[in-house]
């Protein structure tokens, strides 16, 4: 008899992978009666499960646990080369006057791999992660768009997202009277609807989690898992002055490239190079001052910046024991490189 229960709770449990359970949902469902012996022989049943690593408690509550994901040893060779997996990822430039971050020569991208993008509200975020999309449209299975601010309550993309994505006249965003990418009116729980497009180049422009950004790294690691072999470009909203993105430092901990994006004096914006899984030389540390143009199209004027050699990048320097504005930098921190 407690075989046969084992059994028809192995059935139970194989569809439930990954979630956690209660012995109430589970006599529920195999309809036990209380007072019968299997009734109460089911904790038996799951201490044996436990042990036999398909199920663990879930630690928190009695009566709870967690049904363990089976995971069996990955068979491999060493086979191939450098190359392999690595994409020929086209990265955000200036087709105004032909200026570019560089990123091709110091970044290596490759299937599976995350691209975080982190800034201030107004200064670029949506610039870079549509440039992302419209370079890179055709590299893989598909491409897809994910926002809520990108469609109206109806269900219609925005009249702000057209004239925007017809002034990026570089990209082809239409290809035999269809458009080349997927747009999902989505404002949260996004993880639930990336399953759907496996393998494609993904924009999430900008994920958010109110009151619940403990849980970033978990969303981060289950959004990645689902686009399988394509490629994510998150966004992130970041604080001024701030050096992590809502959610602090676990927001970055399964990204591959962290690009972060500030203000540059009133008019202008600053790229910093964050974190680089795979990088081709120095990366890390590198900045960037751009502008927006084109009601926040495009991009143009974008150059290399350094610290400022007067004030060190501190935007101000002490004059007769007063704190005056930098004159090099004029108070930006940073100055052109070889400028």
């Amino acid at each position: 008899m407690a075989e046969r229960l084992i059994d028809k709770l192995r059935e139970l449990l194989a569809g439930a992978e990954g979630r956690e359970v209660a012995l109430r949902y589970l006599r529920e469902e195999l309809r036990l009666e209380p007072g019968t012996s299997q009734w109460e022989s089911i904790r038996m049943s799951m201490k044996a499960l436990t042990e036999q690593k398909v199920v663990k408690p879930s630690g928190r509550n009695d009566g709870v646990y967690k049904v363990l994901v089976p995971v069996k040893p990955v068979s491999f060779s060493l086979e191939g080369d450098d190359k392999e997996g690595v994409l020929p990822v086209r990265f955000p430039r200036s087709y105004i006057d032909d200026t570019t971050f560089g990123l091709e020569d110091m970044v290596e991208l490759s299937e599976g791999d995350l691209i975080l993008i982190t800034g201030e509200t107004n200064y670029g975020k949506t610039a870079i992660a549509l440039s992302f999309l419209g370079e890179n449209l055709g590299l893989l299975k598909g491409s897809l768009l994910m926002g809520s601010e990108y469609t109206s309550s109806a269900g219609q993309i925005s009249p702000k997202l057209k004239r925007r994505l017809r002034r990026m006249n570089w990209a082809k965003w239409e290809e035999n009277g269809k458009i080349r990418f997927a747009l999902l009116p989505v404002e949260h729980d996004y993880e639930d609807y990336i399953g759907n497009y496996p393998d494609h180049f993904i924009v999430i422009d900008w994920l958010t989690l109110p009151g619940e950004f403990y849980l970033i790294d978990s969303v981060m690691k289950t959004i990645k898992n689902g686009y399988g072999r394509g490629v994510g470009a998150i966004v992130l909203q970041k604080n001024k002055n701030n050096e992590f993105a809502e959610g602090g430092q676990r927001s970055e901990r399964y990204a591959d490239l962290v690009l972060k994006i500030d203000r540059f004096g009133e008019h202008e914006s600053l790229m910093t190079i964050g974190k680089v899984k795979s990088a081709k030389g120095i990366a890390t540390g590198k900045r960037f001052a751009f502008t927006i143009s084109d009601y926040g199209a495009n991009l143009e004027y974008i150059r290399e910046v350094v610290k400022c050699p007067k004030c060190w990048a501190k935007g101000w320097i002490k004059n007769q024991g007063e704190a005056n504005r930098c004159p090099v930098c004029k108070g930006k921190k940073f100055v052109d490189k070889g400028g």
